[in-house]
């Protein structure tokens, strides 16, 4: 092998060991997002939760934090057994959520939820039941290194 070929043979080299350097930082890094879909808020009996799943979130972490903020205003009022609203107006309440949890990241995804209850603390007397009319919400789901999703209904 003359000198140039050398020369040539080592450039390559060292542009194919750059070039895979650059990749697996990359790789390692990750990109952070909310998998298409997510998240998603379901209102159930008196509470509202927020379900996710994130990915890209690189193969070195071990857990990531995650918190749900903002408010949600639920109206509920007082039924009988028989499915009549009870004289009276309905009560409005608002809940201010700061909620904050550690995740497990498993191969770079995140599943996680929050659940916000009670939504209303109305209490009914005798046999009549507590129906939520209505639920408001207006949060912000944040993460480490991934964007805000702001869930408004």
């Amino acid at each position: 092998m003359n000198n140039k070929s050398l020369f040539r043979f080592i450039s390559a080299l060292l542009v194919a060991l750059v070039a895979s350097l650059g990749f697996a930082a990359t790789a390692s890094a990750g990109n952070p997002h909310y998998i298409q879909g997510t998240p998603t808020v379901s209102i159930g009996d008196n509470s509202l939760t927020v379900s996710f799943k994130a990915a890209g979130l690189g193969n070195t972490a071990e857990s990531a934090d995650f918190s749900l903020t903002g408010e949600v205003t639920a109206t509920a009022q007082c039924f009988t057994k028989s499915g009549n609203p009870v004289n009276g107006v309905p009560k409005m309440e608002t809940t201010e959520v700061a909620l904050t949890d550690t995740f497990p990241v498993r191969n770079g995804r995140v599943n996680g939820s929050f659940t916000v209850a009670p939504l209303t603390t109305l209490e009914c007397t005798g046999k009549q039941y507590v129906q939520i009319l209505d639920v408001s919400y207006d949060l912000w789901l944040t993460g480490e290194d991934i964007a805000a999703v702001h869930l408004v209904g």
